[in-house]
């Protein structure tokens, strides 16, 4: 019998995850999708430390970033409204990347949940680390970045 429940409730779990993944896939921005988002486009939008996907209502962190065309990145935000520079590109995996200056590049896939665009960053464990979200597109650096 335990051997039984044990099985059960792998299989329900293994179902579950599977179910989610294939959700989370389905909203997943494919390369152009991205490049066609940023590029050439300032972004507001807000960072929200250790979230959970699905649970963030509002943003801990606002920024406005312009994505250059030739792969720059400026960016203001955080709680000291911060100037930072960097690096932008869609990597062979369709996933956004971004190497601010002297920091390690993170990439992750761009997903859509309700009206906003959104990225998990995960840490080396595989936990979110952080989840920009991304709410709003405008032609050109509207910002002066």
């Amino acid at each position: 019998m335990h051997t039984c429940q044990l099985f059960i409730r792998i299989y329900f779990i293994a179902i579950m995850l599977l179910t989610t993944q294939s959700l989370y896939a389905a909203d997943t921005l494919s390369s152009d999708e991205i490049r066609s988002l940023f590029s050439g486009n300032t972004v507001e939008g807000g960072r929200v430390e250790g979230a959970t996907q699905g649970v963030m209502s509002f943003y801990s962190e606002p920024f406005i970033g312009y994505y250059a065309e030739d792969g720059k990145v400026f960016s203001v935000g955080g709680k000291k409204n911060k100037k930072k520079t960097g690096a932008w590109r869609v990597n062979e995996k369709g996933h956004l990347c971004i190497a601010w200056k002297d920091k390690k590049e993170r990439c992750a896939p761009v997903y859509m949940e309700g009206d906003h665009y959104k990225q998990n960053i995960l840490n080396t464990k595989g936990k979110i680390k952080w989840t920009n979200t991304y709410s709003t597109f405008t032609a050109g650096d509207t910002a002066s970045l």
